[in-house]
């Protein structure tokens, strides 16, 4: 006696593969992985002085930098005199307690790092601090 089959070309079906979209977003994830390990995150190149006494760390505070070649940054971002005044008096509103942590070069001109200060105090900003790097 013969078995006879039944197939219905028009079944339904009911369920869904997901293991090649997963095997999709695995292959992402590791070459997301790969290249943000990758790129090379922008910092701003200045030489630090070094001081014997130096804090461990800093409280939280706008980082103002200023390189060799009289660029200013506020929080990594470039500016002038007329933004970090601008930008500090908003802090200033928002906070009266507002630090402000300046990092300069230390080839740079004492002059200059006079003048970075008196902006910071001109825009309201009473509290603030020297960056420096221990000393060994």
């Amino acid at each position: 006696m013969a078995s006879h089959a039944t197939h219905n070309d028009e079944e339904i079906i009911s369920s869904i593969n997901i293991t090649p979209l997963v095997d999709i977003f695995l292959v992402l994830l590791i070459i997301f992985m790969i290249t943000s390990s990758v790129i090379d995150q922008q910092e701003i190149k200045i030489n630090l002085p070094k001081a014997a006494h130096a804090g461990s760390e800093a409280p939280k505070a706008s980082g103002l930098v200023i390189d060799k070649n009289k660029n200013m940054f506020l929080d990594g971002e470039p500016s002038d005199s007329a933004h970090l005044t601008a930008n500090l008096r908003t802090a200033v509103a928002g906070d009266p307690e507002h630090q402000v942590l300046i990092a300069a070069d230390q080839d740079l001109a004492y002059r200059e790092v006079v003048r970075l200060i008196d902006i910071v105090r001109g825009s309201g900003i009473t509290r603030y601090a020297l960056k420096v790097v221990r000393s060994s």
